[in-house]
């Protein structure tokens, strides 16, 4: 983890001064963890943000994130297996999370765009980029809801325009159960995987994880 952070720190530093310049003036009161594990992967992303007083259901957080991503599955390239391979992604984002008006009945979505740096180190593949994640909750029954997400990052918005790949994608889906409107355990099947430059998929890591997602 520290080799990655040592790595990838000069392409986040623009970053870190935009985000840091924009929260210079702003308040703010509210804590973000969302985590999950997997036989395959590991996700974790720790935000600060602010969430505007309001009622249940009516309270949308804006928040600034660092998101780490590991896999170690095995790597395949359509239908042939290459090797057993580690990806690592870092990220820094910024977005908002909430719910409608009536979470019971009209769900809720998350949005946010990531600066971010991938590694695979078994294929020597390495990428800074800029994308979008975005998720959706629907409401099941009182607290039950299934997600549908998708995190994409097109080669055209890379700052140093790799050629190893058109696009990075990530999605998601599965169910999960809200105590409150701020703390939520899922189970999710995710998939990660790119389009490398001669249009085929490479699939990177496969699988269901457990998580938590919270804010305080």
């Amino acid at each position: 983890m520290n080799s990655l952070l040592a790595k990838v720190t000069a392409p986040f530093i623009f970053g870190v001064l935009t985000l840091s310049a924009a929260s210079a003036s702003a308040e703010y009161d509210t804590l973000f963890i969302d985590a999950a594990q997997g036989d395959e992967m590991t996700h974790v992303r720790l935000g600060i943000g602010e969430t505007p007083a309001g009622e249940e259901g009516e309270k949308v957080t804006s928040m600034f994130y660092l998101s780490y991503f590991n896999s170690e599955d095995n790597i395949k390239r359509g239908t042939t297996s290459i090797e057993d391979g580690e990806t690592e992604i870092l990220a820094i984002g910024a977005g908002g999370f909430g719910y409608l008006t009536d979470p019971n009945e009209n769900g809720g979505a998350e949005f946010d765009f990531e600066l971010s740096r991938t590694e695979i180190d078994d294929l020597d593949y390495k990428r800074t980029g800029i994308g979008f994640r975005t998720q959706l909750f629907v409401p099941v029954a009182a607290g039950l809801q299934a997600n549908i997400g998708f995190n994409l990052r097109p080669y055209f918005l890379s700052p140093d325009w790799d050629d190893e790949s058109k696009l990075e994608f990530e999605y998601q889906g599965g169910l999960e159960y809200a105590f409150t409107w701020d703390v939520a355990v899922y189970a999710h099947y995710r998939y990660v995987a790119l389009i490398d430059s001669d249009d085929k998929e490479v699939k990177l890591a496969e699988g269901t994880v457990f998580g938590l997602r919270a804010r305080f």
